[in-house]
């Protein structure tokens, strides 16, 4: 952008919102998803309550795999509009992924009522209902999605094993069955009519169901491995059961592990916080370290360990960390501007002006940015762009002192 354009940008009123909608659209399509996802940042900051540009944002950090940005973007939709359908099924998915029944729970409530006629919605709603031990509820929502599509498998596998653990074999045998035909290559089908077998005394059957259950899906998953054992146990092949159990134990164990990193990586959040409190930048810089290394994929951690090596004069760590975060989610303003005042303080103006821009372009009320921004412009001798950036400052911060020295000093 040239000069005189950036002072004119940075002076008028905001642009058109839904230029900046079309423009992440387009990008979109060219399958640039980053900088689709700046430009519908930006039009979330021009007009806050553009609900498509919040879902649009959503839909780009789930296909990158950012659920925590993608989750963000979905629940800023609904406090916009609550009874969204697009929003409200994202977000209960999202939910459900990661087992969070009690917060896919009021949402999916709010789906049915939506649409009430969805299928998926009221089976999603009896799994999570069954997950909280609430059987007539889980009954219930099973039974109406089946009403609705008398060949839906995870309803026909959900009502299924409800009524097999309740003891109502005659009525959850032909469910578990049907639903194991109607998808054969779905491993949960098998392991469910093993699980229901096997509590028959079926273990032949049993056997064959869950042997084929962790050829196809259920390799990684313990209760598979349990329950087989369980039946070669009871069929008396002694090395078949030891083999499944050691298998059991291995994946349990993997679990168990991981839930330990989990547990440390938090910890080692905490001491930082307080190491950094007690103003010990080093170790809390080591600590945190040691918490991306389980983490390697937050990008929240990532941009405090560029913010606490800037603060030690590292640039080149700085940068290294934040330009991570930035490719975990490019959209954040905050990430952009630190990473300007990184490459500013390495001399490294022309970066550090680009970063600048794009950080202002993104959240075009904060101060601070536009401050740094007119001080870098000042430096490569672009003054009236720098004027331009030190008024915005004062005008969104006006009691800064700092801000008013920066504006008075460019303009003498």
């Amino acid at each position: 952008m040239s000069t005189l354009l950036l002072a004119l940008a940075l002076a008028q009123a905001a642009p058109d919102c839904h230029k900046s909608f079309a423009e992440g659209f387009q990008e979109y399509q060219r399958k640039d998803l980053s900088q689709a996802l700046i430009a519908f940042r930006a039009a979330v900051q021009c007009d806050p309550k553009m609900v498509q540009a919040h879902l649009a944002i959503a839909d780009i950090y789930a296909e990158r795999g950012n659920e925590s940005e993608a989750l963000a973007a979905l629940l800023q939709a609904l406090r916009i509009e609550p009874k969204n359908e697009l929003a409200l099924r994202a977000a209960s998915n999202l939910y459900l992924k990661n087992a969070l029944h009690n917060k896919a729970l009021p949402l999916l409530e709010t789906l049915v009522l939506v649409v009430p006629n969805s299928t998926d919605a009221h089976a999603d709603l009896a799994a999570v209902y069954a997950a909280s031990g609430d059987r007539k509820g889980a009954e219930k929502e099973f039974r109406r999605a089946l009403e609705l599509q008398t060949d839906y498998f995870p309803a026909l596998a959900g009502l299924g094993n409800l009524l097999a653990r309740a003891g109502e074999d005659a009525v959850a045998m032909p469910l578990l069955r049907k639903a194991t035909l109607l998808q054969p290559q779905s491993y949960e089908g098998h392991f469910l009519l093993g699980s229901a077998l096997n509590r028959l005394g079926q273990f032949e059957e049993a056997r064959n169901e869950l042997e084929q259950a962790s050829k196809i899906g259920g390799e990684n998953e313990p209760q598979v491995f349990y329950q087989l054992a369980r039946a070669w146990g009871s069929l008396g092949k002694t090395a078949e059961r030891k083999a499944a159990l050691s298998r059991f134990s291995e994946l349990t164990k993997r679990e168990k592990e991981d839930i330990e990193l989990q547990r440390k990586a938090a910890v080692w959040i905490d001491e930082a916080r307080t190491l950094l409190q007690a103003g010990d930048l080093e170790k809390a810089a080591a600590r945190l370290d040691l918490a991306r290394e389980t983490k390697p994929g937050d990008a929240t951690l990532l941009f405090r360990l560029a913010g606490l090596n800037f603060d030690l004069q590292r640039n080149d760590m700085a940068r290294e960390y934040v330009q991570a975060a930035i490719s975990i989610s490019p959209a954040t303003w905050l990430y952009h501007y630190l990473l300007g005042l990184v490459e500013r303080s390495a001399n490294h103006l022309a970066d550090s002006r680009a970063s600048l821009e794009m950080a202002v372009k993104l959240q075009p009320t904060e101060a601070p940015a536009f401050n740094a921004l007119g001080e870098v412009l000042l430096e490569q001798g672009e003054r009236q762009a720098a004027i331009a950036a030190f008024e915005k400052a004062v005008k969104l911060a006006p009691g800064d002192a700092t801000f008013q020295r920066n504006l008075a000093s460019a303009r003498r």
